[in-house]
């Protein structure tokens, strides 16, 4: 009920809701409710003698400053309801911080295994650390396998085993572009199945294999599904202080524009219409 009075006192006309001056006491119930923070769990309408308190700002200067820090304007209206975007603002940043320090946390651990669980001893050249998809691949595959399975014949030949991950992407380069496993050299498609499986592959600085009879690879990929989990909690928490801000200026928005308007006994819509 709350966000939609605020909507639709923000998208009313200033002298629409200056001229709905007949007809009951719903609107002047709003506006005082908004005004002076009575619109909270368990309250009523405000007594026809509750007065706001507080700066009377400008539109764009409630706006802005409750956008910039949420209940700013509330807290300068002399809103009680700062105290619930304050808290709130104070709640969503430190689940964002917490769970960001807890998903870098645990990527740098699972980077840490991976390297000296199964990169550092088939991998003779320093460590790199890949993107995440490479990680993904890794928690799928047990072996890269080799980029060039033989390093003393001239040029790259690539992995032949499909149960390796360099060998299944050249088998499916090979299906792509229609190359002859038999004479692959020799099929017109070579040259780009060649590309596709540098493009694809991994070469010799993020080869891997893990370890038979360990679970070395299950639990890396926990770990891979925990720093996950803690990155979609710090989305969801920024997500969260987004919405809080631009809640709050919104509020502070429509009490700016309802401080403004004059204050009468009775204030409501009247509509009339002619019969013939």
């Amino acid at each position: 009920m709350v966000a939609a009075l605020l909507f639709a006192t923000a998208l009313a006309p200033p002298a629409l809701l200056a001229t709905a001056q007949s007809g009951g006491h719903s609107l002047q119930w709003a506006r005082s409710a908004l005004v002076s923070g009575a619109l909270v769990p368990g309250g009523g309408p405000p007594a026809a003698t509750d007065h706001v308190f507080g700066d009377h700002l400008g539109e764009g200067e409630a706006f802005l400053s409750s956008l910039v820090v949420p209940g700013l304007a509330q807290h300068r209206q002399g809103n009680r309801r700062w105290i619930a975007y304050a808290g709130l603002e104070v709640l969503s940043a430190a689940l964002f911080l917490g769970a960001r320090a807890d998903a870098l946390s645990l990527r740098s651990d699972y980077r840490d295994f991976a390297w000296a669980a199964a990169r550092a001893g088939f991998s003779a050249e320093p460590r790199r650390d890949g993107d995440f998809d490479y990680y993904e691949r890794l928690s799928n595959w047990d072996t890269s396998g080799r980029w060039d399975v033989d390093p003393v014949v001239n040029g790259l030949q690539p992995e032949s085993d499909p149960l390796t991950y360099n060998g299944s992407v050249w088998l499916l380069a090979m299906q792509i572009f229609n190359v002859d496993p038999a004479a692959p050299e020799r099929s017109p498609g070579y040259g780009r199945a060649m590309d596709y499986y540098r493009e694809h592959g991994y070469g010799s600085a993020y080869l891997w294999v893990w370890r038979e009879g360990t679970d070395d690879r299950s639990h890396f990929s926990e770990l891979i599904a925990r720093s996950d989990g803690r990155f979609k909690d710090a989305r969801n928490a920024f997500w969260l202080l987004v919405a809080n801000h631009v809640l709050s200026s919104l509020d502070g928005f429509v009490t700016a524009r309802l401080q403004a308007l004059p204050r009468t006994d009775a204030i409501g819509v009247s509509v009339s219409l002619p019969v013939r």
